[in-house]
């Protein structure tokens, strides 16, 4: 929990929201606690905190996702992100991938 500029306390709640996923996996870092991977072109041991940019691939980047779980966790990245100020949205790694893998199997049946 924090306060924000009025002195509301503020909480994180999770929000679902449509997006179009071709669009998410290009501006995407996968990440697992500091480090991570680039979705668009797979560049391995980038920061979150500092890559805002793909040094491979130059994608900014706009999304996380994580395979991390546990509530604390989360919890460190989200705050990570609060107080860095980085324009960063962490979203549901296995919806996301649920999503990539039902349009992948959607595409190989087209004809």
């Amino acid at each position: 929990m924090t306060s924000d500029l009025s002195g509301k306390n503020t909480k994180f709640v999770r929000v679902w929201r449509q997006l179009n996923v071709d669009d998410v996996k290009k501006q995407l870092l996968y990440i697992d606690d500091l480090y991570g991977t680039c979705g668009n072109c797979k560049k391995l041991g980038l920061n979150y905190l500092k890559d805002k940019k793909c040094p491979e691939c130059g994608i900014t980047f706009k999304y996380l996702a994580t395979k991390l779980s546990k509530v604390a966790d989360i919890s460190k990245i989200l705050s990570r992100i609060e107080k860095e100020g980085l324009e960063l949205t962490l979203i549901e790694r296995e919806d996301f991938e649920r999503s990539s893998a039902s349009d992948a199997a959607r595409d190989l049946f087209k004809s």
